[in-house]
């Protein structure tokens, strides 16, 4: 299978901005043959969407906005993780999320963070408290969201409840959060035992310089690829059955 993860400047937003390019990134990726896609750490909005002077809210979600995007994504029959800020229509609780939109365009699945930093870009954050692998149509993924995968117990979780493998759509800084977040990687994969997947960006807010942040794939505890720079769709092929990398690097698709 083919995996995209779509490395791209979205902290900054604003929504109608980031829709437009994900839309745009997420048709590139179907006609390359993905069928997985997944987004940074809240795409949709952009991380710093509540710093920004300028108007929000946080609606369900999906909210009917994305509609013209859930019928793109089953227009193609891709898999596509994205990340989005979406308030619990029960309680009105805000959380920095993952949705899994499934190739009929409906979402199977959400991941909510676990590890919102609580202040700052993230203060608007509640804390998620479930942690369930998805199943998606070719075998079931975990999904850590930036921070999720700094502690180990995540990743062993995620491997007793047989995920086979581990997303990360995070917003995360070499040097920022703890250290150098390829040790987090490289910690979670060895943990889990599970091929590690990670979807950052790039861009330099003001509040934090993303440009040298890495997307990465990690195998058995071990860094196997990683790019930074320039927005790019980086495509990635995985042998199911195997359970091995077959890319020996990734394959820069320019946006």
């Amino acid at each position: 299978m083919r995996i995209a993860l779509l490395h791209l400047d979205l902290s900054g937003g604003p929504e109608e901005k980031n829709l437009l390019l994900l839309t745009k990134a997420i048709t590139l990726a179907a006609q390359e043959g993905a069928t997985w896609i997944v987004t940074p750490e809240t795409a949709l909005q952009g991380y710093f969407f509540t710093q920004k002077d300028r108007p929000f809210s946080i609606p369900v979600q999906p909210a009917p906005l994305l509609q013209p995007l859930q019928e793109l994504i089953a227009t193609y029959g891709v898999t596509v993780f994205l990340c989005c800020a979406e308030q619990e229509p029960s309680t009105g609780l805000y959380y920095n999320s993952c949705l899994v939109i499934g190739p009929e365009g409906e979402v199977i699945g959400r991941h909510r963070k676990m590890r919102s930093h609580g202040t700052g870009a993230e203060g608007w954050a509640s804390k998620g408290s479930v942690l369930e692998p998805m199943l998606c149509q070719e075998m079931s993924a975990g999904v850590l969201v930036c921070a999720d995968a700094y502690f180990e117990e995540n990743g062993q979780t995620l491997r007793d409840k047989e995920a086979k493998v581990i997303i990360v759509p995070a917003a995360w800084p070499p040097g920022g959060c703890g250290g150098p977040p390829v040790n987090a990687w490289e910690r979670c994969s060895a943990v889990s035992g599970l091929p590690v997947f990670v979807c950052n960006q790039t861009g330099n807010q003001e509040r934090m310089d993303l440009s040298k942040a890495q997307s990465a794939v990690i195998v058995k505890g071990k860094l196997q690829l990683a790019y930074h720079g320039v927005e790019a769709m980086l495509l990635v092929d995985w042998d199911i059955e195997k359970q091995e990398l077959l890319s020996e690097e990734f394959t820069i698709v320019p946006l």
